[in-house]
């Protein structure tokens, strides 16, 4: 069902052309014509600066296919795997706080389980989990997915439950080796639950939302509560809305590997930080677990003709796209989203974020 895609794409090395900045009706005349082109259902497209300065912002499309009911700026997106940077970017808080520690290995983040651990596991860190060299599988299989959400467990207690399963046998993989895992994230997402009820919070969900986005600014868990919908391919292929119950995302408890949604200024404001980082921000941006990688701790890393080293992200959940693109040599923070994944889509989507560079860059 979960669908990542990796932001290490091949589009991102075509050169880019100069153009005028875009008025706010040329932008949005551009999405429409890439949404119609491609197909999508919405799209939707924000372009912030290092101080979190929106400079352009625009929203076509449709919330629910054949609805009549336009997509809005305001209107939150499923973001998919982009939130793996920002559950990261969690733990880095809780380092800074004194309660987590990087080159923590899996022993040392599970005390309760470190006894029945495979010794494989032993020397496998946080880093590690991050990015996606702990030798861990991608999922966490077919029959979790297919039961989880009828659970009536917690999502700590069925992260936990994940953990102990998959750390009490051998590694798939072989550590060290990247392998792009979901089920890594969850696993560091049990980690953080942990954390989050010594410091008196219920789960990694509570104390992200708690720490990272104290003011809320629409940013949640699951399928957006209201407004727009993702879709599915229907009968004869046409587009059909997935709704806003447990069967429009992944369960709940791949929360930290991928299930946050956000409005695009809220999103695009986060992320404006990572332009000029601080000592946290430039650990996870560093290509792991040596500059010769291709990704970081959450991010992709690759070069951009005439912007060197940028970073960046997609995620899927088959029934959205969202794309983000950090250029620092450019200042700038580009993120794409539509509500209808479609390979056609995905190429649109990754296309138009490259064009949104070349025509927001200062002296583009």
């Amino acid at each position: 069902m979960f669908r990542t895609l990796l932001a290490v794409i091949a589009l991102w090395l075509v050169p880019l052309s100069a153009a005028a900045v875009p008025t706010a009706e040329e932008l949005h005349q551009q999405l429409e014509r890439v949404r119609a082109e491609a197909g999508l259902v919405a799209l939707g497209a924000v372009v912030a600066d290092a101080d979190g300065n929106i400079l352009g912002l625009a929203v076509t499309g449709e919330r629910r296919n054949g609805s009549g009911d336009p997509a809005q700026p305001e209107d939150a997106w499923h973001i998919g795997s982009n939130t793996k940077m920002l559950t990261a970017l969690l733990y880095g808080r809780l380092v800074e706080q004194g309660e987590a520690e990087w080159g923590a290995t899996l022993p040392e983040l599970f005390p309760d389980l470190a006894s029945g651990m495979d010794p494989a596991w032993r020397g496998v860190t946080i880093e590690d989990l991050f990015a996606h060299r702990s030798g861990l599988a991608p999922n966490p299989g077919a029959l979790w997915f297919l039961t989880s959400r009828a659970s009536k467990a917690s999502l700590p207690a069925q992260r936990s439950k994940l953990a102990a399963g998959f750390l009490f046998q051998s590694p798939r993989g072989e550590t060290g080796d990247f392998a792009y895992s979901n089920l890594g994230y969850m696993i560091a997402g049990a980690a953080i639950d942990r954390i989050a009820r010594r410091l008196g919070q219920n789960s990694y969900e509570d104390l992200f939302l708690s720490m990272l986005i104290p003011d809320g600014e629409g940013w949640g868990f699951g399928p957006p509560p209201e407004g727009i919908e993702g879709h599915v391919r229907g009968l004869f292929g046409k587009m059909k809305a997935a709704g806003k119950g447990p069967e429009a995302d992944n369960p709940p408890g791949l929360g930290p590997a991928g299930t946050l949604h956000v409005p695009l200024a809220a999103h695009a404001r986060l992320l404006s930080r990572f332009l000029t980082p601080d000592a946290t921000q430039s650990r996870l941006l560093a290509p792991y677990p040596d500059d010769a990688s291709h990704y970081a701790l959450g991010w992709g890393v690759t070069q951009l003709d005439g912007f060197g080293r940028v970073y960046g992200h997609n995620g899927s959940n088959t029934m959205w796209l969202s794309a983000v693109l950090l250029v620092p040599e450019a200042g700038l923070v580009v993120i794409v989203n539509t509500n209808s994944y479609t390979e056609e889509g995905s190429t649109a989507v990754n296309a138009l974020s490259r064009d949104l560079v070349a025509l927001y860059a200062p002296g583009g």
